[in-house]
């Protein structure tokens, strides 16, 4: 910084503590002989450092920023403040005639110290002019001078160590926000040279980071030859034609980002069978508008497209990192802000939320001061021991995902999500870096899946229903008809009898009631809405429905169920579901091997057909066992007996579902679920879920 300031008309722009330090410096005795004028100081807060400096002096001040920059008069204006309501208008002042100099805190602390030098500068020449002065004088005097200027070096050579080792600190924040993020990214500087490449974009194309971070290969992934991905456009700033040249009509302006691309296409080279991806590339800009990289960010849905190709892409909320990537803070919290999952900076110790990014506030209706200090629990399940007590154990740099978790916005609205959290090093502490991801829609289709389900098990309890209504109905019907002949032929009923058949009307009712209620129970669509339950009720209510067909079936039932069970989390209605899909398939094998054996043996020697329900605890699990003595399965028929629509049953007798239903249940609630099979003799299932305190 070096010009001439003798006889400048100068105004003031932000009265920061800086500003009021300058206004003594140009209006003091040290620099008087330069005839410098300070015309103006102008900032919106009126009770500011400088602002009251200014007045004390006489010097007129503004809180209109337009005052200053109206004004044809001025040689310079000092910019201290930085508001963007400024650019507009200092874009519209005639650089020749008049400058405009733009100062951060370190740069007003420079300005200062250049004003400090022009006054040395002026004591020294003051003493040239005396004659008086003495070689050692004049020595002295440049030895002052000097070490002035030594001691402004040394000031700005310890600012710039400081500033290194924040922007490294923040480079490692940077990368642990990156790495944590489920989203595949990577991020290329304005070389072209790759700078990031996270664990999800390593998953997702079987490249590692360390074969690419520091190359400009980033092609490599998705094409055969060399050709511009998506953030190399962006940094190249290609026009609209040469866009098209590589990407055809397959690519888009954002709507959301300014100078930010999207596009999807289908890559042969990733995967076994090739994967669809649909990814955004969006410009990282410095303080001053320069591009200096692009972040792009991919989305695998090879699935979706398998599933329903007539749909457009619904899910198009992607990372939009564009604020301006400034070589501090500010480059962490735009990439931070603009991550497309909500993330939730917590603390290790306690959970309290320190920091949340923009994207908690659209999706949660949270705003950043109602979160912070709450703890991460509040906004879920608050009784959920299983993720605090994972939480607190992940040692540094562990993640963990924690799958279909209910959690819940401002307006008490439930939605699902599932959570990925890492250990990490933030703001010079240990903290956890957890994601969040919508999976409200994917849930709502399991649900209705598993109301498909029952809706099918339904038909096979309608012999059982029957039976159970027809009993307490035939009881009914007796009594009634008893009744109406003595009352036809003049009989008196006795009291007594008369009070014992309507008694015996009274509890059959309540029998028949309470079958239908129980379906009606069943047949509804649940929440998933977890409670503690003790694993024999759901087996219990099974034989309501059921007890009937397996009577009919001449299959025996053995019963071994532990009465001091621990308590579980999960739905009554759905772990109904899963037992009477086990004892429904029992009665299928054990009447397939009974058919096999008559067709062989001509039906002369019978075949035992015998179910058994065992439950138990084992140390932190609870375990149900259900045994048949059916035909068993093959190893093929056992690796395939959880996929959908597998079935070995006759065309029409079975969907397929039953089973791959049930697992995916059973693996809701934190169970697993082994089978073990012998052709001929019988199947076991070992069904463990773990016991709560």
């Amino acid at each position: 910084m070096n010009f001439d300031l003798h006889g400048l008309k100068i105004a003031i722009i932000g009265g920061s503590d800086p500003c009021a330090r300058i206004l003594d410096m140009l209006t003091g005795p040290g620099l008087s002989k330069l005839d410098i004028r300070v015309v103006m100081v102008a900032d919106t807060l009126v009770n500011s450092k400088g602002v009251v400096r200014a007045r004390e002096l006489g010097i007129p001040v503004e809180t209109d920023y337009a005052e200053v920059c109206n004004r044809q008069d001025l040689d310079l204006i000092l910019k201290l403040k930085n508001d963007e309501a400024l650019t507009p208008m200092l874009e519209t002042i005639d650089s020749c005639s008049m400058r405009v100099i733009d100062l951060d805190t370190y740069q007003a602390g420079s300005f200062i110290n250049f004003l400090e030098i022009q006054e040395k500068i002026l004591q020294i020449k003051d003493r040239l002019g005396d004659k008086k002065v003495t070689r050692e004088d004049l020595a002295g005097l440049f030895d002052e001078f000097s070490d002035q200027v030594i001691q402004v070096a040394d000031q700005r050579n310890l600012h710039l160590k400081n500033e290194r080792e924040t922007l490294l600190e923040m480079e490692k924040e940077l990368t642990q926000i990156i790495q944590g993020s489920m989203i595949p990214t990577f991020i290329i500087n304005n070389e072209h040279i790759i700078t990031h490449w996270n664990r999800a974009c390593e998953d997702l194309t079987g490249h590692r980071a360390y074969e690419l971070v520091g190359t400009d290969r980033q092609w490599v992934p998705f094409r055969s030859a060399k050709r511009p991905t998506m953030a190399d456009v962006v940094v190249s700033q290609m026009s609209e034609e040469d866009v098209k040249k590589y990407y055809g009509t397959s690519w888009r302006k954002s709507n959301i980002i300014k100078e930010a691309y999207e596009a999807e296409e289908f890559f042969p080279h990733l995967g076994e069978n090739g994967k669809w991806i649909f990814f955004t590339a969006a410009p990282i800009k410095s303080p001053d508008g320069k591009i200096i990289g692009a972040i792009e960010t991919l989305l695998d849905q090879t699935e979706d497209k398998k599933a329903k190709t007539e749909i457009d892409l619904q899910d198009r909320e992607l990372a939009k990192l564009h604020e301006k990537y400034k070589a501090s803070e500010e480059k962490y919290r735009s990439l931070f802000n603009n991550n497309p999952n909500p993330i939730f900076i917590i603390d290790r110790g306690t959970l309290e939320i320190l920091d949340i990014n923009h994207r908690v506030e659209g999706e949660y209706g949270y705003s950043k001061a109602d979160l912070l200090g709450s703890s991460f629990l509040e906004i879920g399940e608050k009784d959920d021991k299983i993720i605090k007590k994972r939480f607190m154990e992940l040692g540094r740099g562990e993640a963990a995902l924690f799958t279909k978790k209910r959690h819940f916005k401002k307006s008490k609205q439930a939605f699902y999500v599932n959570i990925k959290v890492v250990n990490a090093r933030y703001s010079h502490r240990d903290v956890l870096i957890a994601s969040t991801t919508d999976i409200t829609e994917s849930i709502e289709k399991e649900t209705q899946l598993i109301q498909a389900g029952k809706l099918a098990t339904l038909g096979t309890m309608a012999a059982g229903m029957a039976h159970e209504i027809n009993q307490p109905l035939n009881v009914i019907q007796i009594c009634a008809d008893l009744m109406l002949k003595m009352i036809k032929k003049g009989i008196s009923i006795p009291e007594d009898e008369l009070k014992g058949m309507a008694e015996d009307i009274i509890d059959n009712v309540a029998r028949a009631a309470g079958v239908i209620k129980h379906v009606r129970d069943f047949s509804r669509q649940s929440e998933r809405d977890l409670k503690k339950l003790d694993l024999n009720d759901p087996i219990s209510d099974v034989f309501k429905v059921l007890g009937h067909q397996l009577t009919v079936h001449s299959i025996k039932v053995n019963l071994d169920l532990d009465s001091d069970l621990p308590p579980i989390r999960a739905e009554h209605n759905r772990l109904e579901q899963v037992f009477i899909n086990l004892v429904t398939n029992a009665i299928d094998a054990m009447d397939e091997k009974e058919a096999k054996a008559k067709a062989g043996q001509g039906g002369d020697e019978p075949v035992e057909k015998k179910l058994t329900i065992t439950t138990r605890s084992s140390g932190k699990e609870v375990i149900a066992v259900v045994s048949d003595t059916g035909v068993g399965m093959s190893e093929e028929v056992r690796q395939k007996i959880f996929e959908p629509f597998f079935t070995t049953k006759e065309t029409g007798k079975g969907t397929g579902l039953g089973t791959s239903i049930s697992f995916g249940i059973i693996k809701d609630y934190s169970g697993t679920i082994e089978i073990e099979s012998e052709e001929g003799v019988g199947s076991n299932f070992t069904i463990k879920f773990p016991a709560i305190e």
